[in-house]
């Protein structure tokens, strides 16, 4: 069993967890978590979990843990080693790279932690003749240092931001007021557990944050609204950044001409940014969950988000899914967004 070491983001806490685990499940990956701190998932696997990982949203790197140790009087000590094999044949040249977490218990500044454990690894990988550069390094080794303990990995896979910062909803064709950021409709999109091939169905796709991303995931994406105007512009929107295999249907979420899908993620109106036709949203996302239930394949997954207030949670225990998860997370001052996840 390797181990491995995920560093999440601080602003998405708990979600960045919850990512995670279910980007592992969504790539049929079996894994025991071992430590999870702020910030902090170790787990071990025996399968490489970099394809799950580059699926995730709010992960920042993934590594193969190296060691863990602390520091006293300004040295580090390292009690626990892990004697392993890593892919770095190729790499003449590296930089380590360390990130404090949390409150800062520790004098030694960034740098002088840099120094240290660059001394480190080119004792431990002798054999390896690397040699440190800071602007160009071949492999990159990452240092989390947490109160006063320190754990190092060897860098498997770090996220690419440019690449979300492309899909926002601002540089997309069809832009609608309360459009959810790509990186945050990712990570929903990753807690529905969508497999490449398999059948993802959105029924408020709006313009379309959802189907985008399950697509590039490589899903075959479904897509339906009650506005008209809605539909046309998910549809331009998925054709100008030339995501995979969709259909789109101009309809009603509570009677849905669907047959059978694999995975339901959405964000039904608010009634804030998004009419709901008249509908309280707590009377909109019941039918809507009581309709779903005969579309979604067994033991999979549905996914919602829903003001607070509503407490969306009660509204799917009276429908009759199972709760798998419920996460809050801060949107502003007045509005908490509640991811609810069912089966």
């Amino acid at each position: 069993m390797t181990s491995y070491l995920a560093y999440i983001n601080a602003n998405y806490l708990p979600l960045g967890y919850e990512e995670l685990y279910a980007a592992l499940e969504a790539e049929r990956i079996d894994y025991r978590t071992t430590y999870v701190a702020n910030q902090i998932v170790i787990f071990t696997s025996n399968k490489s979990p970099v394809k799950a990982a580059s699926r995730c949203a709010f992960l920042h790197s993934l590594c193969i843990l190296i060691a863990k140790g602390s520091i006293e009087n300004q040295e580090i000590d390292f009690f626990e080693e892990k004697r392993i094999d890593l892919p770095i044949e190729k790499c003449k040249t590296f930089c380590v790279r360390v990130k404090k977490i949390g409150k800062r218990t520790v004098k030694l500044n960034k740098a002088e932690l840099e120094r240290i454990l660059g001394s480190y690894v080119i004792s431990e990988f002798a054999d390896y003749e690397m040699k440190v550069d800071l602007k160009r390094p071949e492999c990159m080794f990452l240092g989390l240092l947490h109160k006063s303990d320190i754990l190092i990995g060897f860098q498997l896979w770090s996220k690419n931001v440019k690449e979300y910062n492309e899909r926002t909803p601002g540089n997309r064709p069809f832009f609608r007021p309360g459009a959810m950021k790509a990186d945050f409709a990712r990570a929903i999109v990753n807690l529905s557990r969508i497999s490449t091939g398999e059948v993802f169905y959105d029924p408020f796709c709006g313009a379309g944050g959802f189907l985008i991303e399950a697509s590039i995931l490589g899903a075959y994406v479904l897509g339906s609204d009650l506005n008209s105007s809605a539909v046309k512009g998910t549809d331009i929107n998925l054709h100008f950044l030339g995501e995979g295999h969709y259909s789109l249907l101009h309809g009603d979420s509570r009677h849905i001409p669907l047959k059978h899908v694999h995975a339901i993620a959405t964000d039904p109106p608010y009634s804030i940014q998004s009419s709901t036709y008249g509908k309280t949203i707590s009377g909109l996302i019941e039918q809507f969950l009581e309709e779903s239930k005969s579309i979604l394949e067994q033991n999979r997954h549905l996914v919602f988000s829903s003001p607070s207030y509503s407490e969306p949670e009660r509204i799917a225990e009276k429908v009759g899914y199972k709760m798998k998860t419920i996460i809050d997370a801060r949107v502003h001052r007045s509005l908490t967004r509640r991811i609810v996840v069912l089966m």
